[in-house]
């Protein structure tokens, strides 16, 4: 994402580059993240031709595929640096399957796989064997399971074991460990955070994305220095967490997705797997994957072969998606250079999209999104680019089109632009031959003029009783000819610009691309501010802009991660909806999106109203980390509302004051998202060291503005000191910090201006 944002504002830099190293290419495969690499790719290769590309990834299905869109050589190893051994788990019984090392000690078949053992413990406590043997052998241990809360059971359950084992064994290191849950207790407020904290007093800690960043720092510290002897996660994690341990257990090989429990894809377990074995650490890293069901044994060697033995599945592009392919056409044309109809085919043919899907499809998505861009204002069109024309008025008159148009460095590459989309997959129909030729050129025994042009339409073909007949004279693969329906029906014609048709991004285009938002979203936005703008204007009762409301619309938006509504809570997301009906400003049709929009509308609104974490947690189930992540998006939305409302060029001058107001609401509001603070706060919550809760406290001793914090007698600067959370040393940085500022200011306030001096001959008060 820096890289996609770097080209976009500042491509220059990109022009010195020779060599870039692409670690975790498979990541394309990702419908989130991938598409972004798969277009800085492209788009590297497009500005730089002659760039060294050097793609990496350990689960790749597809490898000759990749190889062959960046026209690489393909290098395959199985070397590690670590030898990792890969078993099965069967009633505490570890079978070894397979070991990758680029150690020497081979029996000529492969590496020697020693015989199965039996761990101790209790048959129905797996994950308890698994980590009391690791234990013992001075380790560590990493376990996936599939949901959160298992991750955070089973942590519990774990450290509940651990203790009373290291109470006997390791008393030393319980003591670390309940130093550390006390340093992570000053960053919690939410019972989640009080498991988390129980279980690092046993040695355990879980680690998903409902954690704030701090608690995730201090847990991954904690395993670093060897406190914490286990670390339970969610597989949806495994990519992002950058801690190998000398053993992995996966305890999940399945997970309910699509209203069903389906198993874990191949390169997501073998991702996971791969995290095992420390290098500098451990000579060897072990792997073991849990069976379970009412035939472990059987299910063991079905895991072995999908898992341990199988290939990973391909990498596909995600990048024909609508969201990404409107971020990344909008970019092109906004910043990237492609002012073309013919280049923007260019270019996207040139993606590992245009490389695996059939040419016709990927133009016809191309066009729709442009029609949609040039409809909602992003991008306009300037006209046909009548040199670009001319070569595709000679590539149709020319008898060897179909050779000039294979050649990329000419950029009029075959554009088939009357050949409808079913002929694509017709090719494969058996029988069926597509050439180029008019059908009124054809002889009565179907053969077709050799002298028909690369313009002419495409025809199929099919042998019947030894000769060849048109598709489009009958219809052999069951289609009719439009113009012999008799159907009074209103037809809409498709237009299709021409390939030298030129773009142009709009005022409005630019500054969405540059805010790294999806255009629906900024088309989303437009059309509630325009609405909010209007009832600012108008200023009639029960037509009040609201922050409930404003936060709904940027809520609504495709960019914004929306909570699911539980069906506990569908009636109180009813009553807080109607009851927050007048003030909103976008239209919501399903009823489970409508619900989730509310109730991630309702949690920002509790917390910029100071309600705790905890209290947030147990009304709406939110956890701090997921609250976090919403409140990181929504401050980003509101500023991208902010900007956009301000380029807008709908309304006139004299509506200026009119826009005015509501950027200063937008800006209050996202400030207030951000510090999680009532407006009377915001002026202390921007000191250093001072959170919502600190400002509070200030605000009682009288504290309203920095300044008033210097004017504090020292009795009142005592009792501060006093208080939890406090303390002299704090006390003391922050007044020091204010000083330090309110010094700057000052000094910047005296500095005298050059026009500030008057005129020859003007009057001086």
């Amino acid at each position: 994402e820096k890289l996609d944002s770097l080209m976009r504002i500042r491509p220059e830099l990109i022009h010195n580059v020779s060599i870039v190293v692409a670690d975790e290419i498979h990541l394309i495969h990702d419908g989130g993240r991938g598409p972004t690499m798969e277009v800085n790719l492209a788009r590297l290769r497009h500005w730089r031709p002659s760039v060294q590309i050097i793609a990496l990834s350990a689960s790749v299905g597809n490898p000759e595929e990749l190889a062959q869109w960046l026209d690489a050589e393909l290098i395959t190893s199985d070397w590690r640096p670590v030898t990792l051994e890969m078993s099965t788990m069967v009633e505490g019984c570890i079978e070894a399957r397979k070991r990758i090392s680029a150690a020497e000690e081979m029996d000529g078949k492969g590496l020697l796989l020693p015989p199965p053992r039996q761990l101790a413990g209790p048959k129905s406590a797996p994950t308890w064997c698994a980590l009391l043997d690791t234990v013992e052998a001075d380790g560590q241990m990493i376990v996936f399971v599939a949901t959160r809360r298992s991750a955070q059971s089973e942590a519990r359950k774990l450290a509940k074991r651990l203790h009373k084992y290291l109470e006997r064994e390791d008393p030393e290191r319980l003591q670390g460990l309940a130093a550390l849950a006390e340093k992570i207790s000053h960053e919690s407020d939410s019972s989640m955070g009080d498991v988390l904290i129980t279980s690092i007093r046993g040695g355990v800690s879980f680690h998903h994305a409902g954690l704030t960043a701090k608690q995730r720092k201090l847990v991954e510290s904690g395993f670093k220095r060897g406190l914490i002897a286990a670390i339970i996660a969610t597989p949806t994690l495994a990519a992002g967490i950058n801690l190998p341990a000398r053993r992995v257990l996966l305890r999940d090989l399945k997970r309910w997705d699509g209203g069903m429990s389906q198993w874990l894809s191949v390169m997501e377990v073998q991702q996971m797997l791969g995290r095992a074995g420390r290098p500098r650490y451990d000579t060897l890293g072990e792997a073991w994957l849990l069976c379970k069901g009412s035939s472990p044994l059987e299910e063991a060697d079905l895991v072995a072969e999908r898992y341990i033995k199988g290939k990973p599945e391909k990498v596909i592009s995600k990048l024909a998606a609508d969201p990404p392919m409107r971020v990344h056409l909008l970019s092109g044309i906004a910043t990237g250079g492609l002012n073309s109809r013919q280049a923007i085919r260019s270019f996207f043919a040139s993606t590992f999209l245009g490389h695996t899907q059939p040419r016709q499809v990927l133009q016809e998505r191309i066009d729709n999104m442009l029609v949609w861009l040039v409809e909602e204002g992003f991008i306009i069109r300037t006209g046909v680019d009548e040199k670009l024309a001319e070569e595709f008025e000679k590539l149709a008159e020319s008898e060897a089109a179909e050779e000039y148009a294979t050649d990329d460095s000419v950029g009029g590459k075959d554009w088939d632009d009357e050949v409808p989309v079913w002929v694509t997959s017709a090719k494969s129909t058996t029988g069926v031959d597509l050439q180029s030729g008019h059908t009124s050129n054809a002889d009565p025994s179907g053969s077709v003029d050799s002298t028909g042009s690369a313009a002419d339409a495409v025809t199929a073909t099919k042998e019947v009783g030894g000769r060849r007949t048109s598709a489009h004279g009958q219809p052999h693969l069951g289609f009719r000819r439009a113009d012999d329906l008799e159907l009074n029906l209103p037809i809409q014609v498709k237009t299709v610009d021409e390939p030298a048709m030129t773009y142009q991004a709009t005022g409005f285009g630019n500054r969405a691309s540059q805010l790294y938002i999806d255009p629906l979203s900024a088309a989303t936005l437009r059309t509630g501010l325009r609405r909010a703008i209007r009832r600012i204007g108008r200023r009639e009762e029960g037509q009040e802009v609201t922050n409930f409301g404003l936060v709904f619309l940027a809520a609504s938006t495709p960019d914004f991660v929306g909570f699911w509504a539980k069906d506990s809570e569908r009636d109180a997301l009813h009553m807080k909806g109607s009851a927050e009906e007048e003030g909103i400003l976008d239209e919501i049709i399903l009823e489970d999106r409508y619900l989730g929009t509310v109730k991630s509308s309702w949690v920002l609104e509790m917390w910029s109203e100071e309600t705790v974490s905890r209290d947030i947690e147990r009304k709406l189930g939110i956890t701090p980390g997921d609250l976090r992540h919403r409140i990181e998006l929504m401050e980003w939305l509101l500023y991208s509302a902010r900007e956009l409302v301000d380029i807008d060029d709908i309304f006139l001058e004299e509506h200026r004051p009119l826009i005015t107001e509501l950027m200063q609401t937008i800006d209050v509001l996202r400030n207030r998202i951000r510090h999680g603070c009532r407006a009377d706060l915001l002026n202390l919550v921007t000191m250093k060291n001072v959170g919502r809760a600190r400002a509070r406290t200030l605000q009682e001793f009288g504290v309203r503005t920095p300044k008033d914090l210097l004017e504090l007698s020292e009795r009142d600067l005592e009792r501060l000191s006093s208080l939890r959370g406090w303390g002299p040393i704090l006390v003391e940085r922050i007044i020091e910090n204010v000083r330090q500022v309110l010094g700057k200011t000052a000094i910047q306030t005296k500095k005298s201006r050059d026009d500030d001096q008057p005129l020859p001959g003007e009057r001086v008060d």
